[in-house]
């Protein structure tokens, strides 16, 4: 069944298999039972875990394997009461004893739930009773830290880590990785990455992600640089609204036009719909630095269509880029596309207007202009009746 733990649910069903064969001559033993409970639990038949404990203890085989399985099964079902429960029993079961992993797992449980308190509490019991930690005691307290962004405090037990008898291991590096990433510690995030990189390329998509995105959070000269040598590793099929989204300003407050596009494109494609103003208002933007007013009415066209949040400001940049480059009957059309999707003119509307006609010396059109300024109450440009 070892062979079995990255598939919980055949692992189940090979021990049903075995205790339905198991007799006088060749029973079950609580290993197999420890192995079972395991296997429910991840599979997601925490009833099944419950009533595998249960049988175990009734045939005289309730051993600290078998309460560790089901405290296991509890926290990886989010049962953390019960898992709580169960060691209390366990302590005051006068046939067992608390185990490393015992401790180990609720040390997990506290530090998923950031009760720091507790996690470090248990973490203290450990140390009293003398009992012999290891790579996973360390891992679970900074899983915990991480979790609570207790970053110091993380950094601390990976020192007590390196400077004691027990050797950190992958899941060590990976979580630190991890850590550094999200606390934005970017000079050690790319050395403990030197140390991982191989097995992180190939194996750990998501955490290529949270690297990128502690890029994006920076002020780093060379970021660009870095994200796309990273973003190298992520296949097309690993795509994701948000982090698209992400790419999307990114690429935008940098005036990356193409990037942005292709971006804005893949988006497109996966059906995705930006809804926050803000991100349009940083494309919009891009397009009016870039001069690109043929792709902006094309981005436009799509995102009305696409369902994506339509702000005036996406009418507003037409409006300006038309007016210095288009004749002015284009200008108009804006503004039927604006009634169209319900967006009535503003103040800031009328003043781009009013400054489009007057570089063009359109002064019926200024009056005009100047006429619905007064109707809506608005302040008029204080060069429109010059003493």
């Amino acid at each position: 069944m070892n062979q079995l733990d990255s598939t919980p649910s055949l692992a189940l069903q090979v021990f049903n298999w075995r205790r339905k064969r198991s007799n006088v001559n060749d029973p079950m033993d609580p290993y197999e039972y420890a192995k079972g409970i395991k296997a429910a639990g991840r599979s997601g038949n925490i009833d099944v875990a419950v009533s595998l404990f249960k049988e175990a203890a009734t045939k005289g085989m309730k051993t600290t394997s078998t309460y560790n399985a089901l405290m296991s099964a509890f926290m990886v079902n989010g049962l953390a009461d019960c898992c709580q429960s169960l060691f209390c029993d366990l302590k005051r079961d006068p046939t067992c004893d608390p185990s490393i992993a015992t401790y180990n797992i609720l040390i997990s449980v506290f530090g998923g739930l950031m009760l720091v308190d507790h996690m470090e509490a248990t973490f203290r019991e450990i140390q009293k009773l003398d009992l012999a930690m290891n790579t996973s005691t360390y891992n679970h307290l900074i899983a915990g830290y991480m979790t609570a962004w207790m970053w110091d405090d993380m950094e601390k037990v990976f020192q007590m880590l390196k400077s004691g008898p027990v050797e950190p291991n992958m899941k060590t590096y990976l979580l630190m990785l991890r850590g550094y990433a999200n606390s934005g510690n970017l000079v050690k995030m790319e050395e403990m990455y030197s140390f991982v990189r191989d097995h992180v390329n190939k194996n750990e998509i998501p955490l290529i992600r949270c690297m990128i995105c502690a890029y994006i959070r920076s002020s780093e000269a060379d970021r660009l640089k870095k994200i796309e040598v990273l973003l190298k590793f992520i296949p097309g099929k690993e795509y994701r609204p948000w982090f698209n989204v992400l790419l999307i300003k990114l690429y935008a407050k940098e005036d990356w036009l193409e990037k942005m596009e292709n971006a804005i494109n893949e988006a497109f494609e996966h059906g995705t719909s930006v809804t926050t103003k803000g991100i349009m208002r940083c494309i919009i933007a891009t397009y009016f630095r870039c001069n690109a007013v043929e792709k902006l009415e094309n981005f436009v066209r799509r995102a009305e269509i696409s369902g994506w949040t339509i702000c005036r400001s996406l009418y507003h940049c037409k409006l300006v880029m038309y007016g210095s480059q288009r004749p002015l009957n284009e200008m108009h059309n804006v503004l039927e596309e604006m009634e169209n999707v319900k967006l009535h003119c503003t103040k800031k509307t009328l003043w781009i207007m009013y400054k489009a006609y007057m570089s063009r010396g359109q002064s019926s059109m200024v009056l005009k202009t100047l006429g619905q300024m007064f109707k809506h109450g608005y302040e008029v440009p204080l060069d429109a009746f010059p003493s």
